[in-house]
């Protein structure tokens, strides 16, 4: 009789630690491709998020920087030395020339002023009412006029030549112009400061504080900075001249206009001169340039003193 008898047993039957062992060995490999695959996700998606800021951050500062330029660019610049006249509206010449980017040229002997802005051309003369534009001659209502030292040109004239829009305020008495994407907001110039005559500064106290200035352009070679200059500049004004080793330009400043003073107020004023520089040697042309120097006094300790100075540079112009 055969003995039916066997050592082993099917896979099903085998020990319970057998199953586990094997079972275990599975569920760890399986374990690991997760915890891998989980990782991986979980490393893109975080990559995913960087480019998502990044991009993101790129897109405000370039936004920021479109609002800032459009709002730099659509700023009005604002003039308060326009004149009424007969209804008309004039404006210092050199205004035409620093905000509306037109040519200007003065002829001393023929008083007259041309005025270029691209395929334009206005030839304008002091007093008289006619007006030359491309050769074709027009009549203004109010010529151009020399006033104080300066020369002031019809606004609306020049402007609506050169293809401006403008529009006039009359609650305001305020006119904004609107050129090349550039914007003019031109005021009436208030009437003087009514100051007692004890307060106002004589041509002598002005001849004074220019020459003071003129000093001050460069104070390398002056030894006692503060006390040399206390008597005329305020001390803010003083400690900007030691920080700085002078003024902003080295020019200086001789001729004094009879309107080279004004008073803004009881206790401010300001007294502005020009300086006609040659040609620079640069190949860029004959143009000249007038450098402007505004200084900007306060009244204290019953006296004026000199607190900022202020620079300009303008093309074409000769005059003040």
């Amino acid at each position: 009789m055969r003995n039916t008898t066997t050592s082993c047993c099917p896979d099903d039957a085998a020990p319970l630690n057998t199953q586990f062992n094997r079972q275990g060995a599975g569920t760890a490999r399986s374990d690991a491709w997760l915890k891998h695959r989980h990782l991986r996700s979980f490393r893109i998606a975080k990559l995913a998020r960087k480019i998502t800021v990044s991009l993101l951050a790129s897109a405000l500062l370039i936004g920021s920087a479109w609002t800032a330029q459009t709002a730099a660019e659509s700023s009005p610049v604002v003039i308060s030395d326009g004149l009424m006249k007969e209804g008309r509206v004039l404006v210092p010449l050199r205004i035409v020339s620093e905000h509306l980017g037109a040519a200007v040229k003065w002829n001393q002997q023929l008083k007259t002023i041309t005025i270029n802005k691209d395929d334009v051309e206005l030839i304008l003369t002091i007093g008289s009412p006619k007006v030359k534009i491309n050769q074709s001659e027009l009549l203004l209502d109010v010529p151009a006029e020399q006033k104080s030292g300066l020369s002031y040109v019809p606004l609306r004239f020049v402007s609506q030549a050169f293809g401006a829009d403008i529009k006039w305020d009359q609650p305001l008495q305020q006119a904004s112009i609107a050129l090349d994407g550039k914007q003019l907001t031109v005021n009436i110039a208030k009437p003087r400061v009514q100051l007692p005559s004890e307060k106002r500064m004589t041509s002598r106290q002005i001849q004074i504080y220019v020459d003071k200035l003129n000093e001050a352009a460069d104070v390398s070679a002056i030894q006692q900075i503060r006390t040399h200059f206390r008597p005329y500049f305020t001390d803010r004004f003083i400690n900007a001249l030691v920080n700085n080793k002078g003024l902003e330009h080295r020019q200086r400043f001789n001729t004094i206009y009879p309107s080279a003073t004004s008073y803004i107020d009881q206790n401010t004023a300001q007294i502005t001169q020009s300086l006609l520089l040659p040609p620079a040697d640069d190949g860029f042309g004959e143009d000249s340039l007038t450098l402007y120097r505004k200084a900007i006094l306060v009244y204290k300790d019953k006296g004026w003193k000199v607190d900022r100075v202020e620079f300009s540079l303008v093309k074409n112009i000769d005059r003040p």
